[in-house]
């Protein structure tokens, strides 16, 4: 159960207006940079998520360091200001940079002065020519734009999936392979994630995004496993990570490097990147309990021999324990390949490929251990790769009701009297092909 309070360690999300932040919240007295602003984080500890503070200059507002104040909401400048004249049309003002009657100087030395954000905006106001003049729309857009410069309340929100699919997406689209919100969700919807079954995810390169949102779907207290597998020595667990998972949910996902969890399965042992080979933990005890033996007889001739005593018989016993305590321990990958082979032959419930090679291959060989009637999903960024392998499974009669989709999003701007379409935006979503395994 996740909780309902802000703790040291956990991943948290900060919100000022409409920019969002990922944070690793390590100290209870770090700072985070928020834009230009630096924002000491001592105080939120033990607070409860959702919590608004109010930033609070240090010294001055020159050196944007800033303390946090627990506060009770957010207050916007349209509510503290009241504005009761307006004009018809702005047909009469004119931009010639004379209408503020403050110079630089003595803004500098207000915002350096000023209490509240509301103090400086109605100071302003107080001393230009025009605000009067301008219409009420004309007005609602000064104040606004003087919010955004001088808003002083952030809010620590609890990491979603949501929240982190939407931070990750605006920060940078190619890291997480472009899957939006809704692409994330159809995923989920298709593979038909269930709690007590076991999960197949090949991923390539979204920063952990679909891991975590499979995990998620599974749940906690199941017994549900993901079987998350990468082509890399390290997985990527960034948005694994910010969902701050209990121990018991994130030991549920299996992180192994395909090419080692494939051949532990089909060979009994695995490599790492060094080239080192190590067989299973019972091959070895048996082979090293062998050579205990072959030495305890060889010192037995000896005995007979050359008449070498018992004290030294044992202290050759007890070196050789020695170095087999001795021995280095096994890395945590090589027990990860071991249980993701055992559930690899215990056949999977679905299948989710998200990838930036071709998935072609990569689909036939983990396919097959796929259990029949269960669904798959492959997501890609451009839909050639997938119409050929939408293609080359049309010709064979292990799966049906084939589907190739494209996600297609338009995000619109919803105000008062004035609704359109957003100007920038990014609409590629990718591609996804469904499906289920016959046999």
């Amino acid at each position: 159960m996740a909780s309902e309070r802000i703790t040291v360690g956990d991943y948290i999300v900060i919100k000022k207006q409409n920019y969002q932040k990922l944070h690793k919240f390590n100290k209870a007295n770090s700072s985070v940079n928020i834009g230009r602003d630096n924002v000491n984080l001592n105080g939120i500890d033990g607070c409860e998520y959702f919590s608004v503070f109010r930033m609070s200059a240090k010294t001055n507002k020159r050196n944007r360091e800033f303390d946090l104040e627990l506060t009770q909401e957010a207050v916007d400048l349209k509510s503290e200001i009241d504005v009761k004249i307006s004009g018809i049309d702005n047909r009469n003002i004119v931009d010639n940079g004379l209408s503020q009657k403050l110079t630089a100087a003595e803004i500098n030395e207000l915002k350096s002065d000023a209490l509240k954000a509301s103090d400086i905006v109605e100071t302003l106001i107080t001393n230009s020519n025009t605000f009067h003049d301008k219409t009420e729309f004309s007005q609602e857009k000064y104040l606004r734009k003087k919010e955004k410069k001088y808003f002083e309340f952030i809010q620590i929100l609890r990491p979603n999936l949501r929240l982190i699919s939407e931070i990750l997406y605006k920060l940078e689209p190619t890291k997480i392979q472009g899957i939006r919100i809704d692409t994330l969700s159809q995923i989920i919807t298709l593979c038909n994630i269930n709690s007590d079954g076991n999960h197949i995810l090949y991923d390539s390169g979204s920063n952990g995004l679909l891991a975590a949102a499979l995990l998620s779907a599974i749940g906690e207290q199941t017994k549900g496993k993901l079987i998350h597998m990468h082509p890399g020595n390290m997985s990527q667990k960034l948005a694994l990570m910010a969902m701050n998972f209990s121990d018991e949910q994130s030991d549920r996902c299996i992180s192994v490097n395909v090419y080692s969890a494939l051949r532990q399965y089909y060979q009994g042992c695995d490599t790492n990147s060094n080239g080192t080979i190590y067989k299973t933990q019972n091959n070895e005890e048996n082979k090293l309990k062998r050579k205990l033996e072959e030495d305890v007889v060889d010192h037995g001739n000896k005995m007979a021999k050359y008449d070498v005593s018992a004290d030294d018989i044992k202290n050759d016993i007890n070196d050789i324990e020695k170095s087999i305590q001795s021995e280095p321990k096994k890395p945590k990958w090589h027990f990860a390949n071991i249980t993701a082979s055992k559930l690899l032959s215990e056949k999977a419930d679905s299948l989710v490929i998200a990838c930036k090679e071709d998935p072609q291959n990569i689909f036939y060989e983990l396919s097959t251990f796929v259990k029949p009637g269960r669904p798959f999903v492959i997501y890609y960024s451009v839909a050639e790769p997938l119409q050929q392998l939408y293609m080359s499974l049309k010709m064979q009669s292990n799966v049906a009701a084939l589907k190739l989709t494209c996600n297609w999003m338009r995000n619109y701007q919803i105000l008062p009297e004035r609704t359109h379409p957003e100007v920038m935006m990014n609409n590629g979503g990718g591609f996804l092909l469904s499906g289920y395994m016959l046999k």
